[in-house]
């Protein structure tokens, strides 16, 4: 793997115990097992080193939180390419404790951002968001064009995640690249997450709630798709 025509010796993966970003450190460690993997995960209730096991060789874990400021500058040094997955995810919590996902999806990408610009390395950030960002349409289809619009507590702080990031590129140059993937599914996920939820709770017998009456439709993708695609 070469970034800005150079080869990439470090990556670091923050959030890489988690669902996406698990899946992500192995798809690396095995497609390019020549780069060091810097996992570096608060290890919330979401976090699992076991979603990791058998990872070995060139692969390092470090507990840490992304808005602990000397904690990132230390690991982010000298690598060619930071990943960003650590957030708090999801719409239900985020309804009853708005504050945590404000801390991390905004500030904790301010703390990134600004570790990154002043390491020196000149890495690339490869900032993760979600489509949710958009809100919801009545028919038809969004893109990276359509105008941002969360409705939750959750998706606008990744919106205003997505929002520093971009000042960090106008600003001050700092390559950056942010995917905003749509609902992911695959091995790993943690069981609050809708099919999880739903084929868990199918399995016991119990009924699945719905919101609304059941019409909406969603887009999936399963999360071995989304982490080849970057």
């Amino acid at each position: 793997m070469r970034v800005f025509g150079k080869p990439v010796r470090k990556m670091v993966v923050t959030g890489g115990a988690g669902f996406i970003g698990s899946n992500f450190v192995r798809y690396v460690h095995e497609r390019f097992p020549g780069i060091e993997v810097l996992n570096y995960d608060k290890l919330t209730y979401a976090g699992n080193l076991e979603n990791l096991r058998g990872i070995e060789g060139n692969y390092r874990f470090v507990q840490g939180d992304i808005r602990d400021p000397r904690q990132v500058a230390e690991n982010v040094r000298g690598a060619e390419v930071v990943v960003n997955f650590a957030a708090e995810t999801h719409v239900d919590r985020s309804i009853y404790d708005p504050g945590e996902f404000i801390l991390t999806d905004v500030y904790g990408v301010f703390v990134l951002l600004e570790s990154i610009r002043n390491s020196g390395d000149n890495p690339l950030f490869v900032h993760v968001s979600t489509d949710e960002v958009y809100g919801s349409i009545v028919e038809g289809t969004f893109d990276e064009r359509s105008p941002l619009n969360p409705s939750s507590p959750y998706s606008a702080s990744k919106a205003g995640g997505d929002r520093l990031c971009y000042s960090f590129f106008k600003t001050y140059g700092l390559p950056v690249v942010i995917v905003r993937p749509s609902n992911n599914y695959g091995p790993y996920q943690y069981p609050e997450k809708l099919i999880p939820f739903f084929v868990s709770r199918a399995l016991a017998g119990e009924p699945l709630p719905l919101y609304g009456d059941g019409s909406n439709r969603r887009d999936w993708l399963h999360v071995r798709d989304t982490v080849r695609g970057w």
